[in-house]
């Protein structure tokens, strides 16, 4: 795939060879090759629909997580289940609170079903459960948050949430969006699961797109008490995972070791890039995902117009109302130096 060769306000590159795709926070090693072989294999029953409930996914959900597989809910990815929950849980007379700087896909979905959202002010660091709390009004039965956040890489402490969960109405749901959990490797991070069998209003989302490289497949899935669960499932349409995705994602938990050599792979990117956009004068927030989010100090939409020139991706972040910011995912060795590379040539000329 080419993208052609144009002036942008005075501005030309060279015809790119191919797109560096730095913008959908995918795993550069890919797969696991054991997911890749069972997906593979399922292919040969793909005339079969696929099991309704994946009974055979949770049972190695269940015993890798250590939770009952009734406590598990799939889905065609995480966005699916978030419309579930949504349908399942929100009427016209609910009002929702979501954080600023918070994954847009949750506020779209709570637009289209006419939802009232009242949004909570956070730094772009840090995710405080008092700001969360202080926009809690009588109409509010949800409070969504991504931790990791996306975009912009912070998190939720496990006091934090603690702090949140215990102040919180029990009539009002939880929904934690970790679908960048296995990325962090800080010990202060909270173990969601522990806490869901002290609090039966919290609802934990997690996806087989991330640091299982599973993206193209969607396969995300909801983790709750019993009786979420049960309404949950209940609600679900039918065959919403396809057989090959819950083959691969099966073997992916299997191999453990494909997760531990992204999560370190990923380490050394995240080094690579922070170091390279910190010599160029640019401040990163801390990220503990396998992305970064970048203040340009100036306006980012033409220096992601020229990135694209070059034929790198990254996602500028307008929609979040950062419009000095860029996201852009860790990739290869290779992907991550053109991209600094190119980022300080486009710099140095519009400095000149």
């Amino acid at each position: 795939m080419t993208i052609s060769s144009k002036k942008n306000s005075g501005f030309n590159a060279e015809k790119p060879a191919e797109i560096i795709k730095l913008d959908l926070n995918e795993n550069p090693l890919g797969a696991s090759p054991l997911a890749i072989t069972a997906g593979q294999l399922a292919m040969l029953n793909c005339h079969r629909y696929p099991d309704n409930d994946g009974f055979s996914l949770k049972k190695s959900l269940s015993a890798y997580l250590s939770i009952l597989p009734e406590n598990i809910t799939l889905g065609n990815g995480s966005e699916s289940l978030l419309e579930l929950i949504v349908k399942n849980t929100l009427g016209p007379l609910n009002s929702a609170v979501v954080p600023n700087f918070c994954f847009t896909g949750i506020s779209k979905i709570l637009k289209k079903a006419n939802i009232a959202v009242k949004i909570a002010k956070n730094s772009h660091s840090y995710l405080s459960a008092v700001s969360l709390l202080e926009a809690i009004e009588p109409m509010t039965t949800v409070v969504f948050i991504v931790n990791p956040n996306n975009p912009t890489g912070n998190y939720m402490n496990k006091l934090e949430l603690l702090y949140l969960l215990k102040h919180l109405p029990k009539n009002i749901l939880v929904v934690l969006d970790e679908a960048y959990a296995e990325y962090v490797e800080t010990e202060d991070y909270p173990d969601s699961i522990q806490l869901l069998k002290q609090f039966s209003n919290l609802i934990i989302l997690r996806t087989f797109s991330k640091i299982y490289g599973l993206a193209g497949l969607r396969l995300g899935y909801a983790i709750s008490g019993l009786e979420i669960a049960s309404s949950l499932n209940l609600n679900s349409l039918p065959f919403r995972v396809n057989a090959v995705a819950l083959a691969a994602a099966e073997a992916s938990i299997k191999d453990q070791k494909h997760v531990t050599a992204t999560r370190f792979f990923n380490r050394l990117g995240h080094f690579q890039l922070s170091k390279g956009l910190q010599n160029l004068g640019l401040k990163v927030l801390p990220s503990y995902t396998n992305f970064l989010c970048i203040d340009l100090k100036s306006p980012s939409w033409p220096i992601y117009q020229q990135l694209l020139l070059y034929g790198i991706s990254v996602r500028p972040l307008h929609d979040y109302s950062l419009s000095r910011f860029l996201r852009v995912s860790i990739g290869t060795d290779r992907q991550n130096q053109s991209f600094l590379n190119t980022l300080e040539k486009i710099l140095t000329k519009s400095s000149i």
